[in-house]
């Protein structure tokens, strides 16, 4: 399988023994060994999640690489996150994400799914109401400004955070918007966090250190 590290907060670094990554077009900043690059249309999908992309702006174009080698990996000098999964589904932004490999099962989802409180977060959060998913067994390379930050849900310890601090989130976990609307709302001398996204369940929220 291949193998990611991180060479600092900013460059990723994947060893490849005959596997196939897909990273996001123009990431490639070095290469060594015998490792082919091509366009890739699917990254991973079919031919119908590529048109879901293609309607939802969730679309990431792609370049593959494939071969015995090794290739780094940066973009605009954002810092760069890996999480694994292990059978766990992660629901990302496609503007976070920077690379991937074809064990996982990537595809786009309606956050609408989880009824009326999934959809008003994709509103509140103003990422739209797709977001891009990531399944199996395997590494997904997040973008951020700052270093990603990874806060535990439990089942009694639930998580509330800032929708334009929010990266992404695995693991069995619920959304709902949380308002904050009370007399200092109305007067304007809130901090400006009058919409929060709340998770429960069991898994992991991933946050930025600024808010976007």
């Amino acid at each position: 399988m291949p193998v990611y590290t991180q060479v600092n907060e900013k460059v990723l670094h994947v060893t490849l023994a005959g596997e196939e990554v897909f990273a996001r077009k123009g990431s490639m900043v070095a290469t060594k060994g015998d490792v082919l690059f091509a366009r890739s249309f699917l990254g991973g999908g079919g031919v119908q999640q590529l048109a879901m992309r293609a309607v939802t702006n969730e679309g990431i174009q792609l370049m593959s690489a494939r071969g015995h080698g090794e290739v780094w990996y940066g973009h605009r000098g954002l810092h760069v996150s890996v999480v694994p999964l292990r059978g766990e589904r992660l629901c990302v932004e496609a503007d976070n994400v920077l690379a991937f490999d074809a064990r996982l099962r990537a595809g786009t989802s309606f956050l609408g799914s989880q009824g009326l409180r999934g959809l008003a977060s994709g509103v509140a959060a103003g990422q739209g109401l797709f977001t891009s998913t990531f399944e199996g067994h395997g590494e997904v390379a997040l973008l951020s400004d700052g270093d990603a930050i990874g806060l535990e849900v439990t089942s009694s310890r639930p998580v509330s955070v800032d929708p334009q601090a929010y990266l992404g989130h695995k693991g069995n976990l619920d959304s709902t918007i949380v308002t904050d609307v009370n007399w200092k709302t109305l007067l304007g001398q809130t901090s400006g966090e009058s919409y929060q996204l709340r998770f429960t369940g069991q898994g992991t929220v991933y946050i930025q250190a600024s808010e976007r």
